[in-house]
């Protein structure tokens, strides 16, 4: 039975990592509605760019621009975005489940086929039972399920991944995948800046022709309470919705041209779309953080409770066996 000493050790030890977790709340509390705030105030620039680009696109015919273009061979490119620290839930753990879902021979990918391969097959679901078994439908209107879930998997040899975040770099380091380039030091607080250097990079790397294409993976904030792992793909950019779901049709002057205009935005664009990403990123890494650190605080107070009922009990059945042995002494003496 542990003495009383080691008992209120154990009790102070337990106090001082609650204190801890309880500041790292409040600290993940205060960024998280900083956060949340970038993160909402970019949304509408980002929209009013993509509409701005669907426009300009529909008067636009055959426009070529590198970052249109497809290439028919190169490796495949990863993006994924993760943290610097760890103490931030399964938040990490998360996203490098959602990119190994897409890597051929990963537990993730063969598990994540055998689920979706059952559920189509109790649901009937033809269209989720092809991508389940990495197979195109021919069907039309599985386009866009294909498009949200990029199902189709990558051999390991035939990847290269940009990391950003520490926690991405050593994961995807130790397990050998070829990490070709890392950013550390912004996963909480996210600049332009820091996404017009990984734009850059991307972008160079893809014109250059050594990637045919380029998906991120990166968590998308929902809420304080949720975010949720996606898988988006970067380049080549895809035809644009333009005029599909606008009833009116208006006409614009585009100086010098609709071509000239298109070549300037859809650069601006790709820094828009990482930006927005890793923002957030950010608010679902605080998110994460800060339910992490209650969830830790809740359980240190838990533990606490126990400790001291604990104490009380060893406490009394000290009293108990002293007054025993006074009272067997005393019997003894008569």
């Amino acid at each position: 039975m542990a003495n009383l000493q080691d008992i209120r050790h154990r009790i102070k030890s337990v106090k001082n990592i609650q204190q801890i977790t309880k500041a790292m709340k409040m600290v993940a509390s205060a960024r998280l509605r900083r956060a949340q705030a970038a993160a909402v105030a970019n949304k509408p620039y980002a929209e009013k760019m993509y509409q701005v680009i669907n426009e300009v696109a529909s008067n636009t015919n055959g426009v070529s621009h590198p970052l249109l273009e497809k290439h028919d061979s190169g490796k495949t490119l990863f993006v994924i975005l993760a943290s610097d620290k760890g103490l931030a839930g399964a938040y990490s753990s998360n996203v490098f489940k959602e990119a190994k879902i897409h890597i051929t021979g990963t537990n993730e990918a063969q598990n994540f086929a055998i689920e979706h391969k059952k559920a189509a097959t109790e649901s009937g679901d033809k269209a989720t039972l092809a991508l389940a078994m990495q197979q195109k439908p021919a069907e039309a209107n599985t386009e866009k399920l294909l498009e949200k879930a990029i199902l189709q998997t990558v051999a390991k040899d035939d990847l290269d991944i940009i990391s950003i975040g520490r926690k991405t770099t050593e994961h995807f380091r130790t397990n050998g995948y070829n990490v070709i380039k890392n950013y550390v030091g912004f996963s909480e607080r996210p600049k332009y800046e820091n996404a017009r250097a990984i734009a850059t990079e991307i972008t160079t790397l893809f014109t250059e022709g050594k990637y045919k294409d380029v998906y991120m993976i990166y968590t998308r904030f929902v809420s304080a309470i949720s975010a949720i792992p996606e898988t988006v793909k970067l380049l080549p950019f895809t035809n644009t919705d333009a005029g599909s779901a606008n009833t009116q049709q208006v006409e614009y002057i585009y100086e010098p041209s609709a071509e000239t205009v298109l070549g300037f935005l859809l650069p601006q664009y790709f820094v828009t779309m990482i930006y927005a990403a890793l923002l957030q990123a950010a608010a679902s890494e605080l998110s994460s953080r800060m339910t992490a650190m209650s969830n830790a605080t809740d359980n240190a107070q838990d533990l606490m409770s126990r400790l001291d009922l604990h104490y009380n009990k060893v406490r009394q059945a000290n009293i108990t066996r002293e007054i025993t042995e006074i009272v067997g002494g005393a019997e003894a003496l008569k």
